[in-house]
């Protein structure tokens, strides 16, 4: 070849190069602006599809890693976008943008010490970077400290006195703090400033909705979905402000113009069924509500808020009820495969309390019991089977499940023949074993962002969870209460014992009940407990956690049923955590207050009558030694009998691992806990308010929300 020829193909060769590079860097190029235009209208999952495609292609894009990382921060997918953070850090110029994505990942992701560490090194490098310190701000929040977050705002505003990020916050944290003027100051300044903005004015919505002014909260909402008409927050948080001013039928409106617009929505099923149950459209709500949950069968609000107007309104014969209470069998299986005996009961009950009818769900109660080896309650479970779901045909043709059943009746009657209840005569499952009369209460939040009216359907849940308690009756005021001086007038005038105030805090992934605990004779503090649960079966797990610090401060008390000669037969067995050895004071009946502060009960001297030593321990009975107090026996039957101690080993004797454990009172005279799970219960609790505060809220939930923008 000549040196003509030569160079004329060198050159053509540099051309095809340089036209393929341009090509190759043009196509990155048009995906990633693609990419970016999805992500401008929230559409993370196209945007994530076109980034990769862009990736693909230039693997060293550093602002399409950087990007990929925000898309699928927004979707929650905190991990990958560490991951991807760290690839963008590769090839991105941008490296304070990166990393204060990546530390907020990082909170997202539980690791406090490694979003705080990122953030530090930014401001090491950047001293006045504002994100950064917005990063440490929502640490603080996750701590607790409203006044050192409130700082970090201030002083990012100083640095950019029209920081939208940073008006918004100081507005959510000032209400927070109850400071509504300097709340409404700064979402006045944000509107000033950012007035084009569909979050400003959604913010400014919720903020006008907290202090009660829902004429102002529906501008600012309706202004946020003029702005951004595709964004269906601002479209349920305007639900939420219709619904709070009572206007149901544009609820309905509202919420079915959503469902049109994406039929997976489920806070849009929930909403449209409160608000027909509210217009008294029964049958319609349950429809809706059904519905509801095909979409979300995890959503345990809306779920409440069905099953309790299927026990309210639905025909105890009714079908559809078999297929309500299968989400509660189904659960209850799972259970069993993991043995965890207290939730396959929880879940047994609460499908019986759906469909009370259910042999299934019947059958399998009884067999749990079995398995725990409450025989006598077992007994009574089987009897109630075969009276109530043998049929005439069954009698002549027996299932291998009837069989089964028939000969472990046999068995268990020849079994107890001679116990306690035959030799005393008596029928233990039809004693009235009803001991304390507790009262619950709720304060209702002007607006909650996730599930409306959750305060009410929380409470009245709380009140249900109780039903499978013999030795407590529990009522709900579904009204909401003012706050104390009001709780504490109802408690008092209707004679309970104890009374709590309910509160709830929720966001998409956590769910937070606070109870404030008084005596409704005096009307001073018990105690207080603040139950916080995250993932699957949250709210199940506080309700039933609230049930369990409920129980264990009340004392293990009965009754005397009969003496005969210094033996004394009482209405209290191993179902109530009772072993031989337990020791009682014997008080004269209606001697016994709630003590003036705290726990526990208190009784005069002059009223004890002696003590009772338990020697003998059936199921829902006991007998024992009498040792009366004083010359003169003055005992009668109906005096009251309250734990003293029990035995050491009492936990392995009355095997306190099975499944009632968290059904019945726990704790002795003083209000200290009697029971070992009645202990152990109470060193989680303590465990729990000593670790970290670190719990997201409403608050905290919300300024994720601006820093995602």
């Amino acid at each position: 070849m000549n040196s003509k020829s030569y160079r004329k193909s060198l050159v053509c060769f540099v051309l095809c190069v340089v036209f393929a590079g341009t090509a190759y860097s043009q196509d990155a190029r048009s995906l990633f602006a693609r990419g970016s235009d999805f992500q401008r209208r929230g559409n993370y999952y196209s945007a994530i599809e076109t980034y990769r495609e862009c990736l693909e292609i230039n693997p060293r894009y550093g602002d399409a890693w950087y990007a990929l990382s925000q898309c699928t921060y927004n979707l929650g997918e905190y991990d990958l976008a560490v991951e991807y953070a760290d690839q963008a850090a590769k090839y991105a110029r941008n490296f304070s943008e990166i990393q204060n994505l990546k530390g907020m990942a990082l909170i997202s992701l539980g690791r406090f010490d490694e979003g705080k560490d990122v953030f530090l090194r930014i401001l090491d490098s950047y001293p006045n970077d504002v994100d950064a310190r917005f990063g440490l701000a929502q640490l603080d929040l996750f701590n607790g400290s409203l006044s050192a977050a409130e700082a970090r705002y201030l002083d990012a505003l100083k640095r950019d006195g029209t920081n939208r990020k940073a008006l918004l916050s100081l507005a959510l944290v000032s209400a927070a703090q109850d400071r509504n003027d300097l709340a409404e100051h700064y979402v006045n300044q944000a509107l000033k400033y950012h007035s084009g903005e569909a979050e400003v004015h959604y913010l400014a919505a919720y903020l006008s909705s907290l202090r009660g002014d829902f004429t102002e909260a529906e501008q600012h909402a309706r202004g946020a979905v003029q702005i951004r008409g595709d964004w269906d927050k601002a479209y349920e948080l305007l639900s939420h402000i219709l619904y709070a001013q009572g206007r149901y039928s544009e609820v309905v409106d509202l919420c079915e113009f959503r469902i049109g617009r994406d039929r997976s929505l489920s806070s849009a099923w929930y909403m449209k069924g409160l608000a027909q149950t509210r217009l008294s459209q029964i049958p319609m709500a349950i429809d809706t509500y059904t519905m509801g949950l095909t979409i979300a069968p995890q959503d345990e609000i809306m779920r409440l808020a069905l099953e309790n107007l299927v026990r309210e309104s639905v025909s105890i014969e009714d079908p559809r009820r078999a297929n309500w209470a299968r989400y509660h069998m189904d659960k209850a299986a799972e259970y069993r495969r993991v043995f965890d005996g207290p939730s396959e009961r929880y879940e047994y009950q609460k499908a019986l309390s759906v469909d009370p009818l259910s042999r299934e769900a019947r059958q399998a109660f009884a067999n749990l019991l079995e398995r725990e080896g409450l025989y006598e309650l077992y007994l009574e479970q089987l009897k109630f089977i075969k009276e109530n779901f043998y049929s005439s045909v069954d009698k002549g043709a027996r299932t291998e499940q009837q069989i089964k059943n028939d000969d472990a009746m046999e068995a268990l009657e020849s079994l107890m023949h001679s116990n306690l209840a035959r030799r005393w005569g008596v029928s233990p499952f039809y004693l009235d074993k009803t001991r304390w009369n507790i009262g619950i209460y709720y304060v209702r939040s002007p607006v909650q962002l996730v599930h409306a009216d959750s305060e009410e359907i929380s409470a009245v849940a709380a009140g249900n969870i109780f039903s499978g308690t013999a030795s407590t009756v529990v009522d709900v005021q579904t009204r909401a209460v003012s706050g104390y001086g009001e709780a504490y007038r109802l408690a008092r005038e209707a004679g309970r014992d104890y009374f709590a105030i309910l509160s709830v805090d929720e966001t998409e992934r956590s769910y937070s009940l606070d109870a404030q605990i008084y005596s409704a004779r005096t009307g001073t503090r018990t105690g207080e407990l603040h139950v916080y649960r995250t993932g699957n079966d949250r709210v199940s797990r506080a309700l039933r956690r609230f049930r369990q610090a409920m129980l264990d401060m009340l004392p293990i008390r009965g009754t005397v049923l009969q003496n005969a000669q210094g033996v004394l037969l009482v209405d209290l067995g191993k179902s109530d955590g009772i072993v031989p050895g337990a020791v009682f004071d014997v008080v004269r009946k209606g001697a016994v207050v709630t003590n003036d502060t705290g726990p526990g009960v208190f009784y005069s001297r002059k009223d004890t009558l002696g003590t009772v030593t338990l020697s003998a321990v059936n199921e829902e009975i006991s007998e024992g030694a009498f040792k009366k107090k004083g010359f003169y026996d003055i005992l009668n039957v109906g005096d009251e009998v309250i734990l003293i101690s029990l035995p050491k080993d009492a936990g392995e004797q009355s095997r306190d691992g099975n499944s009632e454990t968290d059904v019945r009172p726990a704790a002795d005279a003083g209000g200290e806990p009697a029971t070992k799970s009645a202990e152990l219960a109470e060193r989680e609790s303590l465990r729990e308010s000593l670790s970290s505060p670190q719990r997201e809220s409403t608050l905290t939930s919300l300024v994720k929300s601006i820093m995602k923008d």
